[in-house]
């Protein structure tokens, strides 16, 4: 059987460019059995759709296997009706986020035979030898399709109970260079490349979906290691990360790992996501010495208001501490803020401002946004503030945009204290060390934007000072 994986790409310009690592492990899953796999990558290639769909032609498949997160779901959808229509007898399925919550909508729109719900490559290797061999595929465990009108499920599959026990990703099939020389999220480019080392999250935040579950699984502190060797080897990498929800939740591990990357690569830097909780002086002083130089921390709100309604299990004198700490260590702390959660208020916002202020901290404030799967998603649905699903799905892209208003205030008003929030925040920054900051700023955004990102900072901060208080 000849397997055609195809990774739909997402948005445009100057960017970071993340691995597909989820549909990299499939790929090497199906490599390591025998099977033939290429790969069609949109984003790293920097495909149009006509030229993914030229490819996938080319590569004569048996089976199209779509990936990528349910913000790519249109360019799925595009893909599978041009295939479908030049392909007809081909077998299409598709996984991740999007496609194992909503699969009855991806296998009607998107003319599928079969979604892979939630962890991917046993279900993808068993399907692929069901298909190969002529047994009956739709007895294949962790899958949905079709049947007539109903979407269909079959007996759920359980978890990978050993990670270690997964091939590395299938960098070779992809165009690795594209990723390791891409811009990271510091703004630089230095050769670099994440490595995953657990794999799900026992927290019940409403604004995530749980795709590996709720019971964390990690692989040994020398499997991880040794991949990053194998990176160094083989692709000259000179920084690395771990993208998992919760690299910090487990002290012993963490500290076995930095051992070993102070034994073994003492020249390499990395960085994590950390939950701020989770961490403390003499830990975050080990990742330090073993190279760890950036975390960045879920701080979504400065409101312990609105941090209990997101259920973080947090207060924000837990987040400031935590950023003090890792400050304190010697690592850059980062965190991620968002506005617009349900019962957000003008005073839950100057919170979030307050908090800042205190932190020393600035980054993009974001839209909530309620992807499928996630709790709010099932709240917006019962209020009826998503009519079409479909049409939600379409207009999904970056999480600076407003799809869906889930607070009290208009449309108007919420947009106009982001932007209230997201200017004073960035002008008590940059001001409390402008001779630093702002330089830095500007070449920012001239790496991302051009000189139009230098007149559009212009003209942001000047509106900060110039905007009236949002009351």
């Amino acid at each position: 059987m000849r397997v055609t994986l195809v990774y739909p790409n997402y948005g445009s310009g100057k960017r970071s460019k993340y691995f597909p690592f989820g549909l990299a492990y499939v790929a090497a899953s199906l490599s390591r059995a025998g099977v033939a796999v290429s790969v069609v990558d949109m984003e790293g290639d920097d495909l149009s759709v006509e030229d993914a769909v030229r490819r996938i032609l080319d590569s004569d498949p048996d089976i199209v296997g779509f990936g990528g997160m349910v913000t790519r779901y249109r360019i799925v959808r595009e893909l599978g009706r041009r295939v479908r229509s030049l392909l007809p007898d081909v077998f299409m399925v598709a996984g991740n986020s999007g496609a194992s919550t909503l699969p009855g909508l991806y296998l009607e729109k998107c003319r599928l035979n079969a979604v892979v719900l939630g962890e991917g490559e046993a279900t993808s290797l068993e399907l692929v030898s069901a298909l190969d061999s002529g047994s009956e595929w739709r007895e294949v465990p962790g899958i949905a399709f079709q049947d007539g009108d109903r979407t269909v499920h079959s007996p759920p599959r359980p978890l990978l109970p050993d990670l270690d026990s997964l091939p590395y990703p299938a960098w070779d099939l992809f165009p690795v260079e594209s990723y390791i020389r891409s811009m990271d999220h510091r703004l630089k480019t230095q050769p670099h490349m994440e490595v995953v080392a657990s794999r799900g999250c026992p927290y019940s935040c409403v604004y995530c979906y749980h795709i590996y579950g709720r019971r964390v699984r990690r692989r040994s502190p020398c499997s991880v290691v040794a991949e990053i060797e194998e990176l160094v080897d083989r692709y000259g990498i000179e920084y690395t990360g771990f993208p998992d929800d919760l690299f910090t939740s487990d002290r012993e591990f963490v500290m076995e790992v930095c051992g070993l990357l102070r034994q073994r690569l003492p020249n390499i830097r990395w960085s994590c996501i950390g939950r701020v909780n989770m961490v403390d002086p003499e830990m975050l002083s080990a990742m330090r010495e073993a190279g760890c130089d950036w975390i960045s921390y879920g701080i979504e709100s400065g409101s312990d208001r609105m941090l209990d309604r997101m259920k973080r299990m947090v207060t924000a004198e837990d987040c400031l501490r935590g950023i003090r700490m890792t400050r304190e260590a010697g690592i850059h702390a980062e965190g991620s803020f968002m506005i617009g959660m349900f019962g957000e208020t003008e005073e839950t916002v100057r919170d979030t401002v307050e908090f800042c202020r205190r932190a020393d901290i600035t980054a993009p404030m974001l839209f909530v946004t309620p992807y499928p799967g996630t709790e709010i998603f099932g709240e917006a649905l019962e209020k009826g503030l998503i009519d079409d699903i479909e049409d939600f799905l379409e207009r999904m892209n970056a999480a600076d945009h407003l799809l869906v208003n889930l607070t009290d205030m208009p449309d108007h008003e919420l947009h106009r204290l982001k932007e209230w929030a997201q200017g004073r925040i960035g002008r008590g920054y940059l001001l409390r060390k402008p001779l630093t900051r702002v330089p830095r700023l500007l070449w920012k955004h001239i790496r991302l934007s051009g000189g139009g990102g230098l007149v559009r900072d212009a003209r942001e901060l000047a509106r900060s000072f110039l905007g009236r208080d949002p009351s």
